[in-house]
């Protein structure tokens, strides 16, 4: 099992999904028989913002004591899972997050946690990015 908090909520995520499907014969020689099948019009995912990844574009407010705001701006709608914890691996506030185009905030009430280096963790349907910052 991952010990990333994000993998493990999509892993349990994709098997919900998958226990949902009709039941598909999975043995060996089904799948030896089957022919491999490439799609015929591939899917483009447009690039972000001059070609930065989320995290990259991000601003993380942390001037206010009791409060810690993440700001984005955005060309497409997009859906990630974010996560902030400790270097050590305590998760201090995790969920998702419906990006829209345009300007995004999302204010993350932050009284309970530690000052010093904490780690933002954002998946995205591309790829899983941690970023650290200072509180």
């Amino acid at each position: 099992m991952p010990r990333h908090f994000l993998i493990r909520r999509a892993a349990r995520a994709a098997a919900t999904s998958a226990a949902m499907l009709a039941p598909v014969s999975f043995s060996l020689a089904t799948q030896a028989e089957t022919p491999w099948i490439l799609p015929k019009n591939r899917i483009s995912i447009k690039d972000p913002i001059g070609k930065k990844h989320i995290l990259e574009r991000m601003v993380i407010n942390t001037e206010a004591r009791e409060r810690v705001i993440l700001n984005v701006e955005m060309e497409t709608v997009s859906f990630v899972l974010y996560q902030v914890g400790t270097p050590e691996g305590k998760v201090l506030k995790s969920g998702s997050w419906l990006l829209a185009p345009g300007n995004n905030e999302l204010v993350l009430d932050a009284r309970d946690w530690p000052t010093g280096t904490l780690e933002l963790s954002v998946l995205t349907k591309k790829d899983l990015m941690k970023l650290d910052f200072t509180r």
